[in-house]
């Protein structure tokens, strides 16, 4: 009777042993897969193992016969229990150059001046990079190509995406976008994405479709003469405001995910849509006699602390939807909003309050980061831009000290939130020594995983002879630059996925009734469509075995 019930047991148990098999592909170098074809039961798990970080599993609609597979990436789908697109890069780590905004460059022999007349930007021996102003936005080949390098932080204007109002296609202008995206695929390489406002980034035609203009004057924290620039804002505690900006977001993402390799590629997700002269979380806030009140204007066009949180609660939430999996990359200004109460008291010229208390001083972005970190855990990353040369040691046991990065960042790191930097501008960071000084400056003082570079100093230094940005300074890299911050990724989040794995796998559930037969699934490497066939996935129907039949022996 006991072996009868263990028979019986073995015999329910062996379905969900069978069920549960892994079977191993290999990723080849050539984009090719061994062995290109697998048959698993539903519930099995297919593992890849990778020939490089840069390697991706991208599933393709393919009838198995045509050639026309890399055209045929498949949407990405999150809620699809077979949607296998991978490795996702969370939490990624190492090197990223920032995209132009206005121009873009070119790679032309060393002399005096550039073939348009204007100095470059910078010179290694026999080479030297100068703007191309015909040519918006577009990162250098050599650049993408670069094996040091996770990827490009892809800086967009609101203006240039959407180019009318509504969501219709028609409203939006993609190019740059695709353009960059799918170098990003084509190279193996990560992307960020932020959608600036602000001075430059804001569109005319949001103020004949409810959005209230108003006229603001600002010159940034650098210049502490003049009135500054002058601008014409919308106001982003404004509903109006909210729904137009949310609009773009959800457009952007519905784009992105109509390409599995596109979504994937996509490293961080950056809040933005308050902001004075970049991407930064940032309003203008001076109140200056004899100059424009921005603090009143804002105080008397509704602008409140509450309505700034909800704003940000709102689009993080937002992004968690639309970009599911995908980190949130916040770049504060700790003092960066204008000093206006919830009861519309605001910050005068004396820097005294025109009636009852104001927040203080860093208390809105603080408490922006805080909701974030709170609702999204470690999906929320916070960074700074503006790093510098290394000037002292041991900030992260004082992150006051003199000379030391910003420390509302040093402190989000100490708590275990993800961090990262972006050097300040290319015009301080100016050289190969002062580059090798700041990416120091990162490792040394900071938690951070990932520091940005604008593409000048970036091009500048992996020319250096050997490749050695400062003999003098560090002695390292930028490829070493790069493995570092990657082993310290993965060291100080374990459990968040290792954000360039060598493995990746995924389980099949069979989704379509046994009458339809076998169920396949197509698949190619992302950066090597086009050299090699899919690879294919075919899950049986229900009853049948991947175990070949064994044939009766003859007599």
């Amino acid at each position: 009777m006991n072996n009868r019930v263990l028979a019986a047991a073995l015999a329910a148990l062996l379905p969900v042993l069978v069920s549960g098999a892994t079977r191993t592909v290999k990723v080849n170098a050539d984009g090719s897969f061994t062995p290109p074809i697998v048959t698993i039961s539903s519930g099995d798990t297919v593992e890849w193992t990778l020939s490089s970080t840069s390697d991706s599993i991208i599933p393709v609609n393919w009838d198995g016969v045509s050639g026309s597979f890399c055209s045929a990436v498949r949407p990405y789908s999150a809620t699809d229990p077979n949607e296998f697109t991978g490795p996702m890069p969370v939490a990624a780590s190492g090197i990223f150059t920032l995209s132009s905004l206005d121009f873009s460059y070119l790679v032309e022999p060393t002399k005096n001046l550039c073939s348009s007349g204007t100095l470059p930007a910078a010179v290694v021996g026999s080479q030297m990079l100068c703007r191309n102003t015909t040519l918006i936005g577009a990162t250098l080949d050599t650049t993408w190509q670069d094996p040091s390098l996770t990827g490009v932080f892809i800086r967009l204007l609101w203006k240039d995406i959407q180019i009318a109002p509504g969501t219709s296609d028609s409203s939006f202008d993609f190019t740059i976008l695709d353009r960059e995206v799918n170098k990003a695929v084509k190279n193996g390489k990560l992307y960020s994405l932020g959608i600036k406002a602000g001075d430059d980034g804001t569109p005319s035609w949001l103020f004949t479709n409810g959005v209230t203009a108003l006229q603001l004057q600002d010159s940034g924290s650098d210049d502490v003469t003049g009135c500054g620039s002058r601008m014409t804002l919308g106001n982003p505690t404004d509903v109006a405001y909210q729904n137009r900006y949310f609009d773009l977001l959800r457009k952007v993402a519905a784009h992105l995910k109509t390409r599995a390799d596109w979504y994937r590629a996509l490293a961080y997700i950056k809040p933005s849509g308050a902001n004075l002269f970049s991407h930064e979380n940032r309003l203008p806030k001076r109140c200056d006699a004899g100059c424009v009140c921005n603090t009143q204007i804002f105080a008397q066009k509704g602008y409140t602390p509450s309505g700034l949180y909800a704003f940000y609660q709102a689009q993080t939430s937002l992004l968690a939807s639309e970009f599911p999996g995908k980190t949130m990359n916040y770049a504060l200004i700790q003092d960066g909003f204008p000093r206006v109460s919830n009861s519309g008291a605001y910050e005068t010229s004396d820097g005294s309050s025109s009636g009852g208390a104001l927040p203080g001083v860093t208390e809105q972005t603080q408490t922006i980061i805080n909701n974030g970190q709170a609702a999204h855990g470690l999906l929320f990353s916070v960074a700074h831009n503006g790093l510098n040369v290394k000037r002292t040691d041991n900030c992260l046991n004082n992150i006051n000290g003199i000379g030391c990065p910003n420390k509302w960042v040093l402190q989000e790191g100490l708590e275990g939130q993800v961090t990262g930097w972006q050097t300040t501008n290319a015009e301080k960071v100016s050289t190969p020594q002062d580059t090798d000084s700041a990416l120091l400056n990162a490792w040394v003082n900071t938690q951070g995983i990932y520091v940005e570079l604008y593409e000048e100093r970036f091009w500048e230094a992996v020319h250096q002879p050997n490749g050695i940005i400062d003999p003098l300074g560090s002695g390292r890299t930028m490829t070493q630059w790069s493995n570092d911050f990657h082993t310290r990724r993965v060291a100080l989040f374990p459990t968040l996925p290792d954000p360039a794995p060598l493995t990746y796998k995924h389980t099949f559930t069979r989704t379509l009734p046994s009458s339809a037969g076998n169920q396949t699934f197509y698949y190619v490497q992302g950066s090597k469509c086009g050299n090699a066939a899919p690879g294919s996935v075919i899950v049986l129907a229900d009853g049948q075995s991947t175990t070949p039949r064994r044939r009766s022996a003859r007599h």
